[in-house]
């Protein structure tokens, strides 16, 4: 259980228990702090109950946005994507800009209701209502579809001045969306010396995806023996902090090292690592092609690496898969 979530959950509950909230009725206070109780101990079923009771009967925006966290992350029930959506767009009602935000993304991706298509210019609209809520890097959001254009007139201009004051307090995904705008936005706006400064920013404060798009820039600078192993250092930095993607750029990169000048082989270390994160790619990526690629090389790897090294790397990917979990 996300601790950062529990913090604010408990402070949303004690904002509305002490302010009154339109939306909460007095008889379902302690029926949301029993909830509240129950999902820090992990009881999933006891808070989903509560929870459920309350978004019901009472209307509770917060309880409405909960449920839909439960259905997102998949505590004690299966995920279940669409169910997600439909309880955030009841909390997004409910003035909840978290969900607001949620709401946005849910239409942006097609989610919201079963066999509905995308509707961008929906998405829009709740990413600008939780903007002016205080959900500031939704504005990021707001910024991609004005980017592509996507229901909303495109505008790679207005997308950079929108994200940017965000990027500039400090936020991280508002940093990341910045970098990537930069990265792979219109042709009209890209610059690599901009991506590389957001995506460091992001870096410094540990975003695995500023580690992964670092080493994006890297691998496209020319290729000489520094630049490789320091390419090889942020998609390891990006794949040790459970960032999906980068296992296969890390397992790539580690097993088109140079090899020892003396031997004429990869280093022992470098073959090791391929192996760690290739078979890491290959158990959590959604990438079909990817997965065929990272197969390839894993076969490569096991050609020429001692079996006897395979059960405590084997327990080192179990270790790591598990953390992440």
């Amino acid at each position: 259980m996300n601790k950062a979530l529990l913090i604010f959950l408990s402070a949303v509950l004690l904002s509305e228990s002490t302010a009154g909230s339109a939306k909460t009725q007095p008889d379902s206070s302690q029926v949301m702090k029993d909830a509240q109780v129950a999902l820090a101990s992990g009881e999933y079923e006891k808070a989903f109950a509560g929870y459920d009771a309350a978004a019901r009967n009472d209307q509770n925006a917060l309880a409405q946005f909960t449920l839909g966290l439960f259905y997102q992350n998949g505590w004690g029930r299966t995920i279940d994507k669409t169910a997600a959506c439909q309880w955030f767009e009841k909390a997004a009602q409910g003035g909840i800009p978290v969900a607001q935000h949620l709401t946005g993304i849910c239409l942006d991706e097609g989610t919201h209701r079963p066999a509905d298509p995308a509707d961008p210019a929906a998405a829009a609209n709740w990413f600008q209502k939780a903007a002016q809520a205080g959900h500031f890097h939704s504005y990021c959001h707001l910024g991609n579809l004005l980017m592509t254009g996507r229901g909303v007139p495109k505008d790679p201009m207005k997308a950079l001045e929108l994200c940017r004051p965000a990027a500039q307090q400090g936020s991280i995904p508002a940093q990341l969306w910045l970098g990537k705008f930069y990265l792979q936005g219109d042709p009209a706006i890209q610059d690599k010396q901009e991506a590389y400064r957001w995506f460091t920013a992001a870096a410094e404060k540990q975003a695995p995806e500023g580690f992964y798009y670092l080493g994006m820039l890297m691998q496209q600078e020319p290729p000489e023996e520094q630049t490789a192993k320091k390419t090889r250092q942020l998609f390891e930095q990006a794949a040790a902090l459970n960032y999906v993607p980068a296992y296969f750029q890390a397992g790539k990169h580690f097993f088109a090292a140079e090899p020892d000048p003396e031997t004429n082989r990869l280093p022992a270390a470098h073959l090791a690592k391929a192996y760690l994160w290739i078979s890491a790619a290959i158990q959590r990526s959604e990438d079909s092609d990817e997965i065929l690629a990272a197969q390839s090389i894993r076969q490569q790897i096991l050609a020429i690496m001692p079996e006897t090294w395979l059960a405590e790397l084997d327990q080192k990917i179990a270790q790591h898969l598990g953390s992440s979990d």
